[in-house]
């Protein structure tokens, strides 16, 4: 499968090689930032696991690079043959990475085995669980490449460690060579979750999943959706129903050290609407509401007291006159994509009028920051039951 046929069947297909170069220069700072602060990043070389845990079995097996933050290559990764010293001084075992089919710019879809698989025989773990795998030249067809969807020649070497008996992840190394030569650090990580099959089938692979170090959930939480990006955020008033006024919301969310839970970060940003719109303009408008270290709990449960706030006019589809309201928003996270729930308060500008019952809002996960009124979606949930 090539890039042409993915996406470009009426138009020919560009030079991928030019494409991916831009690529680079465009995101140069988000690889780089991407390097500071992720993965185990340590360096002492402790997994946390008292002895080695059997990690014979399939994991989806997810790999992050500097080249494409947040569009992580995936491998249906079978370990078999391991066997573990008796006196717990380390182990052996042979790895097996079946690439999955993704689209350009997807995460979820098709997510079919594709291509040949990447064995590795006596792969050696210390007594810490602690192990490395020298790939060398590895070749992975471009059906398996979100990014440009282009074949990928590169040198790897990945460092990882297993974190229990269901989880590892660890750092990503080396130098892509095709399509181009690119250095894979800093800022190139993997993880890796337990599945039940042998990971072909794309209907049972997990939609939400560790691709780095700090992603990875404990062995009693397999699913803590991390919900750092873009959002739609519709909310709905009573005031005016199936008019609801839009945010490009912004969030970053930071897991806690036990993986039960973690805070979030929250950047409102007001969408315009025209009087009776719902698509037009969508412009950013005024200043964002910004909120910070809000508690999600362990079930995706969150709430963020705004206080008083003030959008202006500009942003609002039901009368067009600047508002002042006290707010709180009740919601929960769906999953790594959507998040609905409940508004409450008290509008207090241009009148008088509480927000209960009947007021609701519900977030979908954007491609981009927002600010391109023409990439946003059309069809969008504001309440919990039209997800």
């Amino acid at each position: 499968m090539s890039l042409c046929g993915l996406t470009l069947l009426a138009s020919g297909c560009p030079d991928p090689e030019a494409r991916f170069n831009e690529f680079l220069e465009a995101s140069e700072d988000h690889r780089l930032d991407a390097g500071e602060g992720e993965g185990d990043g340590d360096g002492d070389g402790d997994t946390g696991v008292e002895g080695i845990p059997d990690m014979n079995g399939t994991y989806l097996f997810a790999v992050e690079t500097n080249l494409g933050p947040d569009l992580p290559m995936q491998f249906s990764t079978t370990i078999s043959n391991m066997v573990i010293a008796e006196d717990g001084s380390g182990a052996t075992a042979d790895f097996s990475f079946q690439p999955l089919s993704l689209d350009q710019g997807e995460t979820l879809t098709p997510r079919e085995c594709v291509g040949e698989p990447l064995n590795y025989e006596g792969v050696e773990f210390d007594a810490d669980g602690n192990y490395e795998i020298d790939m060398g030249l590895v070749k992975v067809t471009g059906a398996a490449n979100p990014i440009t969807g282009s074949d990928i020649e590169a040198t790897l070497v990945t460092t990882g460690r297993i974190v229990h008996s269901n989880a590892l992840c660890g750092d990503v190394a080396g130098m892509v060579t095709v399509p181009l030569e690119a250095p894979l650090e800093p800022g190139s990580f993997f993880g890796a979750l337990r599945i039940d099959d042998d990971g072909c089938d794309p209907a049972t692979l997990p939609t939400t999943f560790p691709y780095r170090c700090e992603m990875v959930p404990p062995a009693d939480s397999p699913d803590l959706p991390d919900v750092t990006g873009n959002f739609l955020f519709a909310v709905e008033t009573n005031l005016g129903p199936d008019l609801p006024m839009q945010f490009a919301t912004t969030v970053t969310f930071t897991a806690s050290a036990d993986g039960l839970g973690g805070v979030a970060d929250f950047s409102f940003q007001p969408l315009s609407l025209d009087q009776g719109e719902i698509l037009t303009p969508r412009e950013f408008v005024g200043d964002p509401l910004v909120f910070d270290d809000i508690p999600i709990a362990a079930d995706g449960s969150f709430e963020v007291d705004m206080g008083l706030v003030k959008v202006t006019g500009a942003a609002n589809p039901i009368t067009g006159s600047d508002i002042e309201a006290t707010l709180l928003i009740s919601g929960e996270v769906l999953d790594m994509d959507t998040m609905c729930g409940d508004v409450a308060g008290m509008v207090t500008v241009p009148l008088e009028a509480p927000l209960e019952p009947g007021s609701f809002f519900a977030a979908s996960r954007l491609a981009d920051d927002g600010s391109d009124p023409s990439t946003l979606p059309t069809d969008f949930p504001y309440k919990c039951s039209q997800i």
